[in-house]
């Protein structure tokens, strides 16, 4: 079966995607994977066709537009309007290039809101799976409350959370006239209203890549919506530490390890002095990973080393304990490495996981980025490297995860959804140009 996923979002969005990728690719099944240039060469490193889409995440997410556009998802309205003004043009071409990257597909994986994935399935008539390694917006529960939007109230109870799922409808919906114009000119489809594209939205088969261990299904999600377990990419090849960073591990207890992977503060050099001045008065040695800008370059004292990114399941399991933004893929690895953490959370879905963390007793309880100060971050990090049973708890949490096989999972459920028996097929070239008729 020739399958396209599309992928967007930041490395920590991708990367699980890439996961499913290689699995579906082991299954016999031909994979081409679209996503911005930033990920070409790695897609390519992993022996997938690859289709660059409009954009490019480094940019957006780690600069001041990315920043804006997060702190703008409580208020419908004031995102509505920054996305119309900035974000506008680029859905028509990104809409256009997710046409050109599945015209010749026989399966469609994507998340939600690009927008485009219904459409897509509608003119090819083909399967088309949600994915994702967080909760969507389009599926309202009872038994967690939305993370993305309206205020950040602490949990309230089943009632609470379902209706907390209503400040999602407006975000749903915006991108409409880009969407129109697209079906219209691109598709040639007519025009399609949000409340049936929403129906037919909670309708398609979901695919989620986290742990059940971690968030268990809602009772009141449908039948054909799956967690799996999680996404787990594993690179190929061994990886070798730089010279003083091997130094560093050997010199002295394992360090903790604070990274924001993408995810950037109105005031990123304030953040930075804040975790420095927290570590410092926490006494603990440990590794800043600077990730897309959210750490900024300060003077370090010789405690504190200041790395690029790397591999985390190469590195994690040789520390103490970790600081995140609240990701789903930074909470996931460190769940997978068996160490306790903690998250930073600045927006997006981080709140959700940092207060499974805080739930599972694998962590303590999240502390907003707006509100990180360096006494109650040294208070964390004490707490994550001192607490046995907390630490006892995350050994086991690993050991469940390290049970599941959610790559496996989803791509059987794939395979027995469509029918599928999976064996080689023509293979898809580096790129596809289709031309449109009628393209904008």
């Amino acid at each position: 079966m020739r399958c396209t996923i599309l992928a967007l979002g930041s490395r920590g969005d991708v990367q699980p995607l890439l996961a499913l990728a290689l699995g579906l690719k082991a299954a016999g099944h031909v994979v081409r994977f679209a996503a911005p240039a930033d990920f070409e060469a790695w897609v390519e490193g992993h022996g997938l066709a690859f289709f660059r889409l409009t954009g490019r995440a480094t940019a957006f997410f780690g600069g001041a537009a990315g920043t804006a556009m997060r702190d703008r998802l409580r208020d419908a309205a004031a995102f509505d309007r920054f996305f119309q003004d900035y974000l506008g043009t680029f859905l028509d071409k990104l809409l256009v290039s997710c046409w050109e990257a599945c015209a010749d597909a026989e399966a469609i994986f994507c998340w939600s809101w690009t927008r485009a994935g219904p459409s897509l399935a509608e003119k090819l008539d083909v399967p088309l799976f949600v994915v994702s390694p967080n909760p969507v917006l389009h599926l309202p529960t009872s038994g967690f409350a939305n993370p993305f939007h309206g205020p950040a109230a602490p949990p309230l109870g089943p009632l609470y959370n379902r209706l907390s799922w209503r400040w999602a409808e407006p975000f749903t919906r915006i991108g409409q006239p880009q969407v129109d114009r697209w079906r219209t000119k691109v598709l040639g489809l007519p025009t399609l209203d949000w409340a049936t594209e929403l129906r037919r939205l909670r309708r398609l088969p979901h695919l989620f890549g986290y742990s059940p261990s971690v968030l268990a299904k809602p009772w009141d999600w449908g039948r054909d919506v799956h967690v799996t377990g999680y996404w787990f990419l594993d690179e190929p090849h061994g990886y070798t530490p730089p010279t003083d960073l091997a130094a560093f591990l050997a010199a002295g207890e394992p360090p903790v390890v604070v990274g924001f992977s993408s995810q950037v503060g109105q005031n990123a050099k304030r953040l930075t002095q804040a975790v420095v001045d927290g570590l410092a008065q926490s006494g603990r040695r440990a590794l800043l990973v600077s990730g897309w800008g959210g750490l900024k370059h300060i003077a370090l004292p010789p405690q504190i080393m200041r790395v690029a990114n790397i591999p985390y399941d190469w590195l994690l399991p040789r520390c103490a304990a970790m600081a995140h933004q609240g990701g789903s893929g930074s909470a996931a690895a460190a769940f997978r490495a068996g160490i306790p953490s903690f998250a930073v959370p600045f927006g997006y879905d981080q709140a959700l996981w940092g207060r499974r963390i805080a739930r599972l007793g694998v962590g303590p309880r999240p502390i907003p980025a707006t509100e990180l100060l360096p006494k109650p971050f040294a208070q964390a990090i004490r707490r994550v490297c001192e607490d046995q049973a907390m630490r006892k708890k995350a050994t086991a949490l690993a050991a469940r995860i390290a049970q599941e096989d959610g790559v496996s999972n989803a791509v059987a459920i794939v395979d027995r959804m469509t029918g599928t028996v999976a064996r080689p097929r023509t293979a898809l070239p580096d790129r596809t140009v289709i031309q449109l008729q009628g393209a904008m």
